[in-house]
Formats: C-alpha cells, structure tokens, sequence
C-alpha cells in the first residue's frame, strides 16, 4: 500500500461516481523545520503545512543556522560575509562563508583561503623559506637538513663528508645530471648542479594549429602558452551555413585529420542571414544558416482586398498571406474594345485572347482566327520590298516594317530617307561579273559599278582528254588598266601545287586568260587511255566503265575503288570476277565447296594485303551483299568472304556485259589464298568438338566461323595444314572462287575435276586474237601471246617463272598449246601453256593489224 494513500473505507451507501474526500483524521506529523506536530484530515495529508516559526536549521558551512521561516526543501547557501585572511596571511578578502572549503568552526586569524603566491614563511631550521603555494597548515621541514640529503643534486654520488646543518653546502659530482626536464621527453645534459635544470633546448619539428606547415623550435618553446604558432594559410572551406567561407588563418577545421581539443567553433557563422523572408517585405534576422529561412513574424493589422475590393480577409493576419482570389470578371477595361474574358488579378491584363482576323505584319496575307492581343503576326513568306538601295528586295521572312534601321517610317519622304535610297543596304550585290560566269559577291554599292577583284570562286580545270582534273580559283579580273599586269606570286603559288603543267597561252594573245578558264597538259597516261579508247572503237569494244564505282551512299567509297581501278585496273578486276562467280556461277552435281561434302555454302579466301585493298574488298563485297570477316593481324591479315540469302548482282557491275565466268577462276597469288593453306570445316554437327584443332594448331592457324557449324581454318605453312587435314574428324579439302593449276596436263585435269563448282576442261579459241587481245587487256586477263601482233619482227614476251601463274580464264588450263586461227590470213597464232613459254616461236608477224583484222 502507498503511504499518500488513505486507508479508510468511504461510509456512504453505495452511490454513483467517485468517493467524497475522506474526512477522517491521519496520523499527526512534524513540520518541516521539526518544531512542531501537525494534524490534518486524511485528504489534506498531501499538502504542505509549515508552522510558521523560525527554520533554525544549520546551513551547509555548519557554523550559522538558517533564518527563513519553516519552509520545505534544501536550506540556502549561507551568506554571511567574513573578514579573513590568506593561510599565509599575506591578503585580506571578504568572502561568502558557504564559499569557505572548511566546514564548521574555524579561526579567521589562520586563514581560510588560499592566495595561489608562494608562502614564504620561515621553515623550522630558521634559515630557509617554505617554497610551497599559500596553503593552510604548517609548513613542512627544511629540505636541505642533513638527514634528507645523502647524496648530490643529481642523486648518483653519495656524500662523504658529514654536513652538520641545512646551510651546509651539497658538492656535486662530474657526472650527466640526466634529470627529466618538463617536457617529459628530454633529459638534462648539464653536469650536476644546483637548483631546477634549464628549459630543454633540444630541437623539435612543431607543427602548426592547421597541420599544414611545421617548423624547427627548441623543445620549451612548444609547451609555452604565449608562443602558439601559427601559419598564414588561409583555411577558405565552408562554415556552417552553407554560404559563407572561414577566412580564419591557419584555422585547426582545415584539416579533417585534426583532433579538435578547442572549445570554439571556427566555423561557425556569425554573420546575419539577411534574406528576404516568404512575406517579400521583411528580412530574416537570425544568424546565417543552412536551409530555408523561418516564417516572417510580423503581424497584418488591415484587412486584405484583391484588385477590385470586392473580396476581403479581416485582420489581424501573418505577414505574407496572400491576397484572397476574387472570382469576379476584370473591371480594368480592354483597349480593344472587347469585354474581358479573364478574372479580377492585380499587374497588367493579358492580352485578349478573342479570335479575329488580322493581317501578318508584313501586310502579306489576311490570318483568321487569330487572338486579339497577339502582336508581330508572321506568315513564314519572304518579306519581298524593295530595300532602300532600289536594287534588292529583302530577303528575310515576313517581320514588321521597316526593312532597313536607316529608312523611315512615316509615309511623307524626309530630306534624311531621299538620301538613304541610294545608299547600300549591306546584302550581297549579285550582279554578274563581266571576267566570268560567277556573279559579284561585294556588299551591295548602287552608285557605284562592280569592284574589279580577282574572283575567288574555286572552279574545276581539266586536261584537253578529261582524265586530269583538279580545283583552282576562278583567277578572273584584278587587272589595271586592261594591261597583262597579274599577281605572279600569287599565280606561281597556285601552279605549284597543280598535278601537271598546264597548257602555253598562244604569244600573240596579249589578252590575260585566268587560271580558272585554262587546261591542263596531257600525261603519257592520257595518250595510252586515248590509244585504247581508239582500240576499243576501232573493235566494237565497250571499256569497263568507272560509273559502276560511283556509290551515291558512300562518297570515300566511291573515290577509293576509282582511285585504286585507275592504278591497278586489273587487281580490281580480279576481285569483281571472284564475286561474280560466288554470286552467280554454276556448280556441278549440286555441290558447292566439295565433291563430298553436301554444303552448299560458297566461300573465298583473299590473300594477305595492305589495309587500302582489303578496304576495297569491303566496298565491293557491300555492293553484291557478301559477307565480310577480316582475319589475322598486320602484316598478314586478311579477308574471307561468303555468300548469303541476301546476296545478289549489284545495280552496276564492273567490266563488260555478258562476262559472268561460268567456271572456278585461275589462281593469282596476288588476290587468292593458297589453297593448300585452307581447311574446310563444313557441316560441323551439335555435338563437334573443335578442342583437337585449337589445343593442337591454335597457335598456328586463324580459325574463322562463317556460321554456327561451318568454319575455316586457314594455316602459315602447307604442312600442318596437310598434318591438320588428317589428324581432324570434319576436315576437308578448301574449294574457293579460283583453282590451283599445276604443271602437266594430268594432274592439272584431275585438280579441276575435283572443284564442285565447274570443271576446267580444255577450250578451242576460234574468236579474233586482237578483240580477245584487247578484251582481256581491259578485263584484267592475262593472254600470252608467242609471237606479238602490235610491232613488226618483235622478239615473244617471256612469262613470269612464278609457278602460280596461269593463263586467262577462257584459255584450256592444261599444258597443252591452245591453236588460234585467223579467219582472214589464214596464219596461226600459238599460245602455249607455262611449261611450253618460249619453245616456239610465231609462224608469221603481221604488218597491219588493220588489214589483218579487215
């Protein structure tokens, strides 16, 4: 049971809601100072009842007692003022005596406070000093009596005469004194010695209060309270607010590594914040923060009206409120005459928003449907008025008069707009020159004619054939006087850089012809292009065209393959045969790549080559829709192609019509890969493993997935990849777009028996040898001819040695010599194979080839 709680029972019947009071009697109790004894009434026992006598209760210094009247709680502190002294009587003061350490009874005449000075009372020996801080007691002994001291001040060497008093003097040894200095790190190096030991003097690296810069000191300067040091670097990091930065030098917040042991805040800001509060009237007056401002304080005394003071708040309200929101219309009428269509607001009305049609600013077109307050109303057509100058119209887009700054707007001429009507009016002037057929590109000048300047239009020179072009200016005018006087340095700098010379100016024209609307000179290669041109007429022979280059999608593309066909015709022509007969040749038996294998897959692997052929490959393989993998690296890297659904012929293709080889192409080491070096991987099934090939060859070999289960692997040397072709499950023999002839008839048959995409059997040549000559000049073919058609008694033309070379794709790859007749003369023209190169020589040389071809 509590103790405030009433242990009596309520002696009313039973009735509704809490009981009475209690009205019984409790247990009587003393008063707070202890005097008396009170009794009250059991509800009353919570209250505080004093006797109202004298407390008389001792205060906490235990010498006065309290003098309030009997109250509850704790006594105050006792406030009684003393007179004393210090312990060692040397200051007077008056103090609180509950401020007195001591507690009860004490004599003021020995002091009871301490004075912090040294005592300096006479010690028992009457000789020396106590050297104690004031303190309360007596002093202690002498500390030099003879029975403390037994050894010298530094303690290592033991006395050995008797002293007899405390005057007495100590000796000292020779030895290190070796005492603890106050730094608590060195010790003392003097000799032993009298007295307290000097400062340390050992030199030590202090650091400075941000960390940042330290310096070499003596050790006593570091623990000295009046020799702080301090950098001059600025510590420039944020304060607390957000905004401001401590511009506190050598500030110890600078560095985050500092261990703070300071009782202030470096960064804290004590600027004002001074913003504008929410109300827009009043400024924020707290100290600079982070974060929004609090709300204004203020407080509005009149009543908040909108515009028109129809809607109303009465006050008092918080500064900012803002004013009510009236639903009644504007009554600020509309200049337009119309009603307003918005409601009652404070500032500027918009503009009506009511549609009418109206005329576009440049008084083009009638708009309709336009909103009434809508200004500089365009209709995106050129503006067309004739600017002052009275030669151009204006070229902008419809805008607001006027066309020109200097032209004035009213409609009555003034002295200052007669005037500007014959000034310029800053566009191009556009009248064409009188030198050329480009136009003037000065700034328009009505009054004055066009400026005789060297025209700068760049403009393209050829040769007298066509074939050499280049870029040049126009060169046209900048004479004086009609004379032939001309920049020479100028002209000098621009022949220079001319790929060929260009043509003499006949001497009698005295006349200046620019450089813009001179030729350029023929090469040796435009005469042989005009020599073939001629026999190609003269045969009824259509020339690949350099048209079927051009890509309209890719410009670089296009000037690549021309570039490159011009230098080495033959290569490109060579490339374009190979994807020819991908795309469009026939195979034999249903085969593509074997005469074992049911892939139909067709593929071709390109022989190592600079990166600006196999860019061209790329090109053109884009154009037949092959598919393209580069393979290998510098300087051996190179291209495989192959075909797929998608690809088919090309819009143009290059070469003659009717020139699709039907048959595989002879091997050139120039465009193919050797065979020997490829092993075909066709119709690999799910469960192939290709570990055998890449843990035993895949340092040697550049394996190449053409889809998921076909693949190439193409080696460096003939033998491993003969070790490969056996060793491997899957390996076949690599049947490309050209086949390998080797010498002798036999086995040449036998290699082009084996290709599944078209024997190579022997073909009779009964077409003219001249058109086939030609023919295969242009289409890149190599036809040896024994006895040479163009030059009279001209000893043959040797073939290369190189083991790879063979004849033209018409001609039989056997080694047996290939007879062509001559329909007209009746002679005939051996072309033998490569084993047969020079045996024989030409029955006849013909004198005309033009009466021979006749």
């Amino acid at each position: 049971m509590e103790v405030n709680s009433c242990p009596h029972k309520c002696v009313l019947q039973c009735h509704p809601g809490p009981c009475p009071p209690c009205k019984a009697f409790a247990p009587p109790r003393l008063c707070p100072c202890g005097k008396k004894t009170v009794t009250t009434r059991c509800s009353e026992r919570k209250s505080v009842l004093t006797c109202g006598q004298r407390c008389d209760k001792f205060l906490d210094c235990e010498r006065h007692q309290c003098e309030k009247i009997c109250h509850v709680g704790h006594c105050d502190p006792c406030c009684v003022l003393l007179d004393a002294s210090c312990f060692c009587q040397k200051k007077m003061e008056v103090v609180l005596c509950g401020d007195i350490a001591m507690k009860g009874k004490v004599r003021l005449e020995d002091g009871i406070f301490s004075c912090n000075l040294i005592c300096g009372k006479n010690l028992g020996c009457a000789n020396h000093f106590c050297s104690e801080v004031c303190h309360p007691g007596p002093c202690g002994d002498c500390v030099l009596t003879p029975n403390k001291i037994k050894t010298c001040y530094c303690g290592k060497t033991l006395l050995q005469d008797k002293r007899n008093s405390c005057v007495d003097p100590i000796p000292t040894c020779n030895h290190i004194c070796d005492k603890t200095l106050p730094c608590g790190i060195h010790h003392c190096k003097e000799l032993c010695h009298a007295g307290d030991c000097s400062p340390c003097s050992a030199l030590v690296s202090q650091k400075c209060r941000c960390g940042s810069t330290s310096r070499t000191v003596e050790c006593y300067k570091t623990m000295s309270e009046t020799e702080k040091f301090t950098c001059d670097k600025p510590c420039g990091r944020k304060k607390n607010c957000g905004r401001h930065r401590c511009s506190e030098r050598c500030c110890p917040l600078s560095n985050p590594n500092n261990n703070l042991s300071i009782d202030w805040d470096p960064h804290f800001c004590s600027m004002p914040c001074g913003k504008k509060l929410r109300c827009g009237q009043h400024f924020c007056e707290s100290l600079c923060h982070s974060g929004h401002c609090p709300q204004c304080l203020e407080t509005i005394f009149t009543d908040l009206t909108c515009s028109c003071g129809r809607t109303s708040i009465p006050p008092p309200l918080p500064c900012g409120t803002p004013p009510p929101s009236c639903q009644h219309p504007c009554s600020v009428p509309q200049p337009c005459g119309h009603p307003p269509s918005h409601s009652c607001h404070f500032g500027d009305c918009p503009p009506c928003a009511i549609p009418i049609a109206k005329e576009c600013c440049g008084g083009h077109v009638v708009l309709r449907n336009i909103p009434c307050g809508s200004k500089d109303i365009r209709c995106n057509k050129l503006c067309g008025k004739t600017r002052h100058c009275g030669m151009h119209a204006c070229a902008r887009t419809c805008h607001p008069p006027p066309c020109d700054s200097s032209s004035s707007s009213s409609s009555s001429p003034s002295p200052s707009t007669v005037s500007a009507r014959g000034s310029s009016c800053g566009q191009t002037c556009g009248a064409p020159r009188r030198d050329c057929r480009h136009t003037c590109t000065a700034a328009c000048h009505p009054s004055s004619p066009c400026p005789d300047t060297r025209c700068n239009v760049s403009v393209v020179i050829s040769c007298s054939c066509g074939r050499i072009t280049t870029t040049v200016p126009c060169d046209a005018g900048g004479c004086n006087g009609g004379g032939f006087s001309v920049d020479s340095v100028y002209e000098a700098s621009v022949i220079q850089k001319l790929p060929v010379p260009l043509q003499p100016i006949e001497v009698g024209d005295r006349k200046k012809v620019p450089l813009g609307q001179r030729k350029l000179m023929c090469n040796e290669e435009c005469a042989q292009m005009e020599r073939k041109r001629v026999l190609a007429d003269a045969f009824d022979i259509t020339p690949p065209s350099l048209d079927s280059l051009h890509l309209s999608e890719n410009t670089f593309g296009s000037e690549l393959l021309s570039d490159l066909f011009r230098r080495d015709s033959k290569w490109v022509m060579a490339v374009e045969d190979r994807f020819k007969f991908l795309v469009l040749g026939k195979s034999r038996g249903g085969s593509g790549t074997g005469t074992t294998s049911t892939s139909t897959l067709r593929v071709h692997v390109f022989s190592p080559m600079v990166k600006e052929k196999r860019d061209a490959i790329r090109l053109m393989a884009e154009r037949w829709k092959l598919s393209v993998n580069a393979v290998g690296w510098e300087p051996k890297r190179f291209i495989v192609v192959h075909v797929t659904p998608k690809s088919k012929v090309p819009v143009r293709v290059i070469g003659t019509k009717g020139s699709t080889p039907i048959n595989p192409l002879p091997f050139d080491p120039l465009v193919d890969m050797d065979p020997r070096l490829v092993v075909a991987l066709l119709d690999l099934p799910r469960d192939a493993d290709i570990s055998a090939l890449v843990l035993r060859f895949g340092g040697e070999c550049e394996l190449v997935w053409l889809n998921d289960k076909n693949a190439l692997a193409v080696f460096g040397d003939p033998a491993r990849a003969a070790t490969a072709m056996r060793r491997l499950d899957h390996g076949s023999v690599y049947h490309g777009a050209a086949i390998f002839h080797q010498n002798g008839g036999a086995s040449s048959a036998s290699s082009t028996a084996g290709n599944a995409w078209g024997g190579g059997a022997s073909l009779k040549v009964a077409s003219n040898p001249w058109k086939k000559a030609v023919e295969n000049s242009w289409a890149g073919g190599s036809v040896d001819l024994q006895g040479s058609v163009w030059k009279e008694r001209e000893a043959p033309i040797a073939a290369s040695v190189n083991r790879w070379s063979v004849l033209d794709d018409e001609v039989s790859g056997s080694g047996s010599g290939v007879t062509v007749d001559n329909p007209v003369s009746g002679h005939e023209v051996k072309a033998s194979g490569v084993g047969d190169i020079g045996s024989e020589e030409s029955s006849e040389v013909v004198d005309d080839w033009e009466k021979a071809y006749e």
